[in-house]
């Protein structure tokens, strides 16, 4: 698999795991200039922009850890865009991290809520 081929297999597992847990997915790879969100769904009446990040078992940084101070205000700023753009406004938004981690022919899903805050 290419970076963009796991990506996008990332993403879908992201997607059915967060539909499990009853996020419903609105939207995929949504882009806005030079922002993007990996996943945004809704759960009851809370946005949630997720974070998507595809690893390897045993990498030397964790997914939490590439979530950087910068990469965290790219999303929020991309988050205020997003809800800008909506006809339907929520009090509620939330970031959340997933991470995958794979080896031979299995996975792990880390899901991480609540990753960070919006200061704004």
């Amino acid at each position: 698999m290419n970076a963009t081929e796991r990506g996008r297999w990332g993403e879908t597992l992201a997607a059915i795991h967060l539909e499990k847990i009853g996020i419903q997915i609105v939207q995929r790879n949504w882009r806005k200039g030079r922002f993007e969100i990996d996943l945004i769904g809704k759960q009851s009446d809370t946005w949630v922009f997720i974070e998507v990040k595809v690893r390897k078992f045993g990498y030397a940084e964790t997914a939490f850890e590439s979530i950087d101070l910068d990469k965290q205000q790219r999303i929020i700023s991309a988050a205020d865009r997003f809800l800008k753009q909506q006809e339907q406004q929520s009090n509620a938004i939330r970031f959340d991290i997933l991470c995958i981690e794979y080896g031979r022919g299995n996975h792990r899903i880390q899901h991480i809520e609540d990753a960070f805050i919006c200061m704004q």
